[in-house]
C-alpha cells in the first residue's frame, strides 16, 4: 500500500486524535522549559505554538497538500506566530517589516553574548522567548511531519525528546520528576496512538471492528498510567536517586551556589503582560520604594550585584540608624516570583515561614528555600532613613567602605566625565553635585523619556544618552550612577518597585507596572540616599532635599514616554549574567544579575495595554481557529452526511454516487441509461486509472442492484477479514485520489469545498 493511499484512508476522527496526542507530547516539551524559566508566565505561549503547529499541520494534510509545500506552509504560520506575539509592534498590515528582523537580530546577539555565562532561571524575555517558541516550533514541525508523512511512530518524538534533553541539561532541578514523568507519559500515549494510526484498518471475527483511536486510546492510556507510576514514583525512590550527577551540565566552579534572578529579568511581562497583574502586597505604616537589590559592580557594560556573604534572616539583620522612622511591613506574595523579598530600605528585622538570609552589602533579603510563592507571608521592619538637604550638604562622599562604588572601566569615555563637570559646575559639595545632575536629567527642556534610542549602558550607549538625551529608567538610574563615580562620588544602581496603590489603609497593591530602578548615592556618616533622576517618578520621603512630590504610574499605560507614545512589547530584556563568588562556610553567594542598560526594562517604562501586549495573540488566534473551522467544514459536513446512511445497500449506492460525482470531473458523462458495467467501461476510455476500481465497485453495484431483498452480508468480514462494504470503499477513495491528483491546486479547492457528498 503506497504512502498517498495509507494517508488517505485515515478518517478524520482517526486523523485528529493522533495530531491531539502528538501535541500532547509537545505540551510535555514545552513544559520542561520550566528548568530554565521562572514562574510560568512563559507556558502559554509555547502551547500556543505547538497547537497552531499541529493544527495547521493537519489541516493541510487533510486538504491533500503536497508535503513540499505543507512544510512550508506551516514553518511560515509558526515563523509568523512567534513574530506576531513577541515582535508585534514592528508588525505592518499583520506582516512583519524589517523592523522584525532587527529586533530578533538583537534579542539572538543578547542571548549569544549571555549563553556561555546564564545560569538557568533565565528571564522570559529579551531573546530567550523567542528562542524557545523557535525550539518549540521545530520540534512541533519535524515531529508532525515525521508522523504523518513519513508514517513514523516512536521516532516522531526524537526531536522533541532532544529538545527536553538539551533544556533539562542547562536547567535548574524545579520539577524535574514531575516534567519528566509527563514527557514519558505523553510520548508513550503518543507512539502507541501512532502505532495504531499506521497500522492497516483490520476487522475481528466477531463483531465489527472497533476504531483504531477507541482501540489504542485505553491502551495508550494505561501504559501511560503505569510508566507514569514507575517514572514518577518508584524512580526516586530507587538506591542512588538522589546521587551527584557523574558530570556536571549546570554551569561551572564549586561550591554552593544560590541561584537568584534579579528582579529586572522579567520586567517585560511584567510591563506588558503584568502590566496590571499584582505582584505583591504590603501593609505597612508608611509608602516607600520597595527595594529588592542594590547593584553595586559596574564594568563599563554591566551593573551587578557583587559577590557578597548572606546571614541568616532569623530576626534582626542589622542595628538601626539615627534619625530614621519604623516602617512595619507585613508583606503577601501573589505572583512575584524569584527569590528577592522587597521590602523599604534599610530592613533591620525580617521574619517569615521560609528561610530567609540578608547580605549587607546589596542591601538584598533572599528567601533561599526556592522561589517565592503565592501566598508567602513576611514581616519586615526597616528603619527608614530621614534625610535633609542642610544636612546633606555638609556630608562628604569619600568613604564608602569599598573601592567598587566609585570604580569605572579603564576605557570609561573622557567625554562623559567633562559633561558631568560641566553640569555640576560650581557645586560646593557632593549633594549640591548630585542635585544638580539630578535636576538637569529631570529637566523636560534637556531630556525626554521614551523607548525609541539605542538599548544598552556600555559607553557608546551612554555617549549616545547623552548625545540625544532620550531614555529610559535604567539609562537614567544607570547613567546618573556612572556620571557621579567619573568625578569621585560612590553611586550605585537600586532595584525595586514604587509603593504601589494604597487602598486608603495602609495596605499597598504593587503591580507589574510598579517595577523601577533608581540610584542610590553614598554620604559619610549617612549612608546611601535614593536619588531618582527619571522623569515621573519620585520616592516617598524625598520631597525635601529633592524636591520632587512622590510620583508613580497610577494606571494601566501611565508608564508611558513623556511624549505619549508606549513602548513596543517586543521591546527585549537584559540577559542574566550570574558569577559565582567566594563562600563563607555558613551562608551561600548572591550571584551577578543582569544588565540593567541593554534593554528598556523599567517599570516607568511606558506600557502596553494587555491587547497590546507581548503575549498570545488571541484575537489573532481566534481568526486562525474560525479560518481552520471553515476549511475542515466541508469534511465534516461529508462525514455526517455519509454516516446518516444506515443499511448496507444505501452506503453501496452512496459509494457509487461518490464515484460518479469524483469522475464527472475528468469529463465521463452521467448517462442516466447506462449500467454499471458500461460506465466502468466508459471510465476506462476517458480515465484510464480509475478503470480497474470502477470495474469493480460496477460489479458490487450490479450484484446489489438485482440481489433479493433481505441482503445483509455486505459487511460481513470476508476471507482476509475485510468486508465487501469496506472493499467498495477502500475502492472509492482509490478513485477519489486519482481524481484528486489530476487536478491543478485551484481545481482541486474549488472540488474540496463544491462537492459534499
Amino acid at each position: 500500500m503506497t504512502s498517498e493511499h495509507r494517508e488517505e484512508t485515515h478518517s478524520l476522527a482517526a486523523d485528529v486524535g493522533a495530531s491531539a496526542a502528538l501535541f500532547l507530547y509537545s505540551v510535555a516539551v514545552a513544559a520542561g522549559f520550566a528548568r530554565v524559566f521562572s514562574g510560568w508566565d512563559w507556558f502559554d505561549n509555547l502551547v500556543a505554538v505547538a497547537f497552531v503547529g499541529h493544527a495547521v499541520a493537519l489541516v493541510l494534510r487533510r486538504t491533500r497538500v503536497p508535503i513540499w509545500i505543507a512544510f512550508p506552509i506551516t514553518g511560515f504560520a509558526l515563523v509568523w506566530l512567534i513574530g506576531f506575539t513577541y515582535y508585534r509592534e514592528s508588525y505592518s498590515l499583520l506582516l512583519p517589516t524589517s523592523d522584525t528582523w532587527e529586533l530578533f537580530r538583537f534579542d539572538l546577539d543578547v542571548v549569544g553574548e549571555s549563553f556561555r555565562s546564564a545560569v538557568a532561571p533565565v528571564p522570559f524575555a529579551g531573546g530567550w522567548d523567542a528562542l524557545a517558541a523557535i525550539g518549540i516550533a521545530a520540534a512541533v514541525l519535524l515531529s508532525d511531519t515525521f508522523a504523518f508523512r513519513a508514517y513514523a511512530r516512536a521516532e516522531a518524538l526524537v526531536p522533541g525528546g532532544v529538545l527536553f534533553v538539551f533544556v533539562a541539561a542547562l536547567g535548574t532541578d524545579r520539577d524535574r520528576i514531575a516534567s519528566t514523568t509527563a514527557l514519558v507519559a505523553a510520548g508513550v500515549v503518543a507512539t502507541i496512538v501512532l502505532r495504531y494510526h499506521h497500522a492497516p484498518e483490520r476487522v475481528t471475527t466477531v463483531g465489527r471492528a472497533r476504531g483504531r483511536l477507541a482501540t489504542a486510546l485505553p491502551v495508550a492510556l494505561g501504559s501511560a498510567l503505569s510508566v507514569g507510576l514507575i517514572a514518577g514514583v518508584i524512580g526516586p525512590r530507587l538506591p542512588g536517586a538522589d546521587a551527584e550527577p557523574i558530570y556536571e551540565t549546570r554551569g561551572g566552579g564549586s561550591g554552593s551556589v544560590t541561584e537568584v534572578t534579579s528582579p529586572l529579568v522579567d520586567i517585560r511581562s511584567r510591563l506588558t503582560n503584568r502590566e496590571t497583574t499584582e505582584l505583591f502586597t504590603v501593609q505597612a505604616n508608611a509608602p516607600s520604594y520597595w527595594r529588592s537589590s542594590a547593584l553595586s559592580e559596574f564594568d563599563g557594560t554591566t551593573w551587578r550585584l557583587p559577590d557578597g556573604p548572606l546571614v541568616r534572616a532569623d530576626g534582626t539583620i542589622a542595628v538601626e540608624r539615627p534619625d530614621s522612622t519604623d516602617i512595619q511591613q507585613e508583606i503577601t506574595i501573589a505572583a512575584l516570583g524569584g527569590q528577592l523579598l522587597p521590602a523599604a530600605a534599610d530592613p533591620i528585622v525580617a521574619q517569615g515561614d521560609a528561610d530567609l538570609r540578608f547580605s549587607e552589602v546589596n542591601a538584598t533579603i533572599l528567601k533561599t528555600s526556592g522561589d517565592l510563592e503565592s501566598g508567602d507571608q513576611f514581616s519586615v521592619l526597616s528603619a527608614s532613613p530621614q534625610f535633609s538637604a542642610a544636612v546633606l550638604s555638609t556630608a562628604t562622599s569619600n568613604d564608602p567602605g569599598d573601592a567598587i562604588y566609585t570604580a569605572l572601566p579603564a576605557d570609561f569615555p573622557e567625554s562623559i566625565r567633562e559633561t558631568t563637570l560641566e553640569v555640576t559646575a560650581g557645586a560646593t559639595s557632593s549633594f549640591e553635585a548630585a542635585r544638580m545632575l539630578h535636576d538637569w536629567m529631570r529637566d523636560p527642556d534637556e531630556f525626554t523619556y521614551s523607548l525609541e534610542v539605542q538599548e544598552g549602558h556600555n559607553n557608546n550607549a551612554l555617549e549616545s544618552f547623552l548625545q540625544n538625551r532620550i531614555g529610559y529608567c535604567e539609562q537614567f538610574a544607570g547613567a546618573y550612577s556612572a556620571m557621579l563615580r567619573s568625578i569621585g562620588i560612590p553611586s550605585r544602581v537600586a532595584v525595586g518597585f514604587t509603593q504601589g496603590d494604597d487602598d486608603g489603609n495602609g495596605l499597598y497593591s504593587v503591580l507589574g507596572r510598579n517595577a523601577h530602578a533608581w540610584s542610590e548615592v553614598w554620604f559619610d556618616g549617612i549612608g546611601w540616599v535614593p536619588f531618582d533622576p527619571t522623569p515621573t517618578r519620585g520616592a516617598p520621603g524625598a520631597t525635601e532635599y529633592t524636591g520632587v512630590e512622590p510620583q508613580q504610574a497610577e494606571g494601566p499605560g501611565d508608564a508611558a514616554d513623556a511624549d505619549g507614545a508606549a513602548p513596543p512589547a517586543s521591546a527585549p530584556a537584559p540577559a542574566t549574567t550570574i558569577v559565582p563568588g567566594q563562600l563563607d562556610p555558613s551562608a551561600t553567594t548572591v550571584p551577578a544579575v543582569p544588565d540593567l542598560g541593554d534593554q528598556p526594562t523599567g517599570s516607568d517604562v511606558a506600557a502596553a495595554t494587555t491587547d497590546d501586549s507581548g503575549g498570545i495573540p488571541w484575537r489573532v488566534l481566534l481568526a486562525v481557529a474560525f479560518v481552520g473551522l471553515v476549511i475542515a467544514l466541508p469534511a465534516l459536513i461529508r462525514r455526517v452526511r455519509r454516516s446518516a446512511v444506515r443499511s448496507p445497500r444505501s452506503q453501496v449506492a452512496h459509494l457509487w454516487a461518490r464515484a460518479i460525482d469524483a469522475l464527472e470531473t475528468t469529463g465521463l458523462d452521467d448517462a442516466a441509461g447506462r449500467t454499471p458495467a458500461e460506465t466502468a467501461v466508459e471510465t476506462a476510455h476517458v480515465f484510464p486509472v480509475a478503470a480497474r476500481p470502477m470495474q469493480a465497485l460496477a460489479e458490487v453495484i450490479t450484484y446489489v442492484n438485482y440481489a433479493p431483498d433481505g441482503v445483509d452480508h455486505l459487511d460481513d468480514p470476508g476471507q482476509y477479514g475485510v468486508s465487501l462494504l469496506e472493499n467498495c470503499a477502500q475502492w472509492v477513495r482509490q478513485v477519489e485520489r486519482a481524481v484528486t491528483d489530476s487536478l491543478g491546486p485551484a481545481d482541486r479547492a474549488r472540488r474540496y469545498f463544491t462537492h459534499l457528498g
